[in-house]
């Protein structure tokens, strides 16, 4: 009787069961947002004081994937906000919304100090936030996924309109917001990593503001470095935009970055179309490249690469390297910039290793004071270092390294001068090097450059390379082979694997090519690998790993059979030493 009691009484002891706990959900709002606005981000259905990792995992243009990583608890509620509660470890801690957004960083297998911006703004930056059991450190391999949800962080919003510029010597891209406008009209430069910069101004159109992202070297027919400047053609921009329907007067504004911050100055100094200038970690003085206007010259401060030096890991550090802006004989290159009417935002951070910015606007207020003129305001951060960009930009820790900085080290290293050594190694910098730059045209005796490992993403500045016989570029970001023009009478060998070419364009100038390394890539049709068939002397080709390639992985021997087809002068094949036939040899005869 006991045994049917407890039987029957078994369902009715279910009935007493603990509530199933919720699955885990992670919510972002908006899901869809304007990159440099804040989003809450909120974890429910967790176990009480559970331990979490959330992770932030992006990729950019290229495919380099960036993430972040921070580790929380969630409170009696099983809950957690960003917004109010701490993170107690990760890439960052204390409480900071947007800290997963910020703290983004190349994944350990990828190259490390690169920066994650934007090259289109036209696309999201589309960015997956994970929620991961227990606390993992950054590197490791994380938790197992208890919930996840993608992100979108936009540059540009609906009825912005981009239109790309070629006004006279002007170049760039103008942003309109959406309306009839008037709009307050900025201009808007980055520094000396040149070329053309466009999400803050795309950013500042969402705004209200008619931006001008304005290039002034190293874009389209500007020119490539930066060995003098002409302020007339920032009148130009100045005047074009101030008189541009859409841009309400009496002046515009400009704001600039680093170089593009003592420009902007400049700028507001000795132009009346600039009323208003924000110069984010800029110098007082003109630096590097000589400014002209009419019959006036800003001369540049100069770089002393004797006291640059190099940290345990690799860094350039080129804080002592710039002139002495307070030194007596310096002072011609002092921006005189009491002699402008309009307004001047200073914006430094207190930690920059680029150079003395935090010093440079102490001398720039200095000097107004000293003329009377309280026309400024101070933005000073503590902990912050050269690259001040819109909220919730990922940080990076070190700007990219240049060639001559590079050479730098490698003269260093050897004890010889780079503009004597015939084989000259730059591979794998840290930070890695981004740009082929004039530095390039010292290496008169050079046979042998290798580059490989790095971010480059355009061969440029060869044509001082007289000598030059064999180019290592593998494992870079380039896209195509222009630039090799200038190097057609000498390189015999090409090593260029492991980059994103499609296009064999522009390769038949390469007359004395011999050898061509160039797996990995994107070639797909046989339309572009028959312009191979135009280099006279090239024997030896290493093609694995593209996608037309790849189409014969399962069946090499007709791999062989179809490219030695189409380039029968070919010796080596992806490694395979390729025997010839009497009859064919007989036919080449």
């Amino acid at each position: 009787m006991w045994r049917a009691v407890a039987v029957a009484s078994a369902p009715a002891r279910a009935l007493f069961r603990a509530p199933r706990r919720p699955a885990v959900s992670v919510a972002v709002s908006p899901a869809a947002a304007l990159a440099d606005e804040r989003v809450q981000t909120r974890v429910a259905g967790l176990g009480p004081g559970q331990a979490v990792t959330l992770r932030a995992v992006a990729a950019d243009e290229r495919g380099c994937l960036f993430q972040s990583c921070a580790h929380y608890r969630a409170d009696g509620r099983g809950e957690l906000h960003l917004g109010t509660d701490a993170s107690q470890g990760g890439d960052y801690t204390g409480v900071e919304p947007m800290g997963l957004f910020w703290s983004l960083a190349p994944a350990g297998m990828e190259r490390p100090y690169q920066r994650l911006v934007p090259r289109s703004t036209g696309t999201p930056l589309k960015v997956e936030m994970l929620v991961h059991e227990g606390h993992s450190q950054p590197g490791a391999f994380p938790g197992p996924v208890v919930a996840k949800v993608e992100v979108e962080r936009w540059f540009t919003a609906p009825g912005v309109r981009r239109i790309r510029l070629k006004e006279g010597r002007v170049r760039g891209s103008l942003f309109l917001p959406p309306g009839d406008g008037p709009f307050p009209g900025v201009i808007d430069m980055y520094g000396d990593e040149g070329g053309l910069v466009e999400f803050r101004s795309s950013l500042l159109a969402t705004h209200g503001f008619a931006a001008l992202s304005l290039p002034y070297f190293d874009f389209e027919d500007l020119p490539k470095v930066m060995k003098e400047f002409q302020l007339e053609y920032f009148e130009e921009a100045a005047r074009f935009l101030q008189r541009h329907p859409k841009v309400k007067g009496p002046g515009v504004g400009v704001i600039g970055t680093g170089k593009g911050a003592e420009l902007a100055l400049s700028m507001i100094t000795f132009l009346p179309e600039v009323v208003a200038a924000v110069c984010i970690s800029g110098c007082s003085s003109n630096t590097v490249a000589d400014l002209h206007y009419g019959e006036m010259t800003l001369p540049g401060l100069r770089f002393d690469m004797n006291k640059v030096s190099v940290s345990d890991n690799g860094i350039f550090d080129i804080f002592e390297a710039l002139d002495d802006p307070t030194n007596p004989a310096n002072s011609p290159c002092t921006i005189p910039i009491e002699k402008a009417e309009g307004h001047f935002l200073l914006v430094v951070g207190e930690d920059d290793r680029m150079w003395k910015s935090s010093l440079y606007a102490e001398l720039a207020i200095g000097r107004l004071r000293q003329h009377g003129k309280e026309n400024f305001e101070l933005l000073s951060y503590p902990g912050a270092g050269h690259r001040i960009d819109p909220p919730s930009t990922p940080f990076c820790q070190a700007k990219a390294t240049t060639i001559r900085g590079a050479l730098a080290k490698w003269e260093e290293k050897n004890g010889q001068k780079a503009s004597e050594a015939k084989e000259v190694k730059l591979y794998g910098q840290i930070p890695p090097v981004e740009k082929m730059d004039e530095s390039l045209s010292t290496l008169v005796n050079c046979e042998k450059l290798s580059l490989s490992t790095n971010c480059i993403e355009r061969i440029d500045n060869l044509s001082n390379l007289k000598n030059l016989r064999i180019l290592s570029l593998g494992r870079n970001n380039i896209k195509n082979l222009n630039g090799l023009e200038a190097v057609r009478e000498t390189l015999e060998e090409l090593w260029i694997s492991y980059n994103f070419i499609e296009k064999l364009r522009g390769i038949h100038v390469m007359k004395k090519l011999k050898v061509l390394y160039m797996s990995n890539n994107l070639v797909k049709d046989w339309a572009e690998f028959v312009r191979l068939a135009e280099l006279p002397l090239l024997e030896d080709l290493v093609f694995v790993g593209n996608p037309l390639q790849q189409k014969y992985s399962s069946d090499q021997n007709s791999w062989i059979e179809e490219a030695t087809k189409r380039v029968p002068k070919l010796k080596k094949l992806d490694g395979v030493v390729l025997i010839k036939g009497e009859e064919d040899e007989e036919g080449a005869n």
